[in-house]
């Protein structure tokens, strides 16, 4: 009877952490974030909507041939270098609401200074 319950409450724990787990991971807000030289494409999307106050998950993909960066000041967020083919994936939480810039960091084309976006926290 002692066994039948053990495995009971392994089972229903295991279920729920998996569960809770789920939960957390799907609370964050992700941003697929594609990262070409402006005469190519520039950022997609240009423009990013995200919550106040949760977490932001940034998947930035460069699909170009050439090195890319991204910072968003604002929120003291970066990614130095973001190899041809490379994705890196940065976090933070927006903590006020606003129209923020964000930016390519690495000279990536002769329209670099145009390698820009914005980030909207509601």
């Amino acid at each position: 009877m002692i066994a039948v319950i053990i495995v009971l409450i392994s089972t229903v724990g295991v279920v729920a952490a998996i569960l809770g787990a789920e939960s957390y991971r799907s609370s964050a807000y992700t941003v697929d974030l594609i990262a070409r030289a402006p005469e190519r494409g520039n950022w997609q999307p240009r423009h990013v909507t995200v919550p106040v106050g949760e977490k932001v998950t940034m998947r930035i993909r460069n699909v170009d041939t050439v090195s890319h960066g991204f910072a968003l000041p604002a929120f003291d967020v970066a990614a130095p270098e973001i190899k041809a083919g490379h994705v890196k994936v940065i976090e933070f939480t927006p903590d006020r609401k606003g129209t923020f810039p964000f930016m390519c960091t690495v000279w990536c084309s002769n329209h670099h200074m145009d390698m820009t976006g914005e980030l909207t926290v509601e």
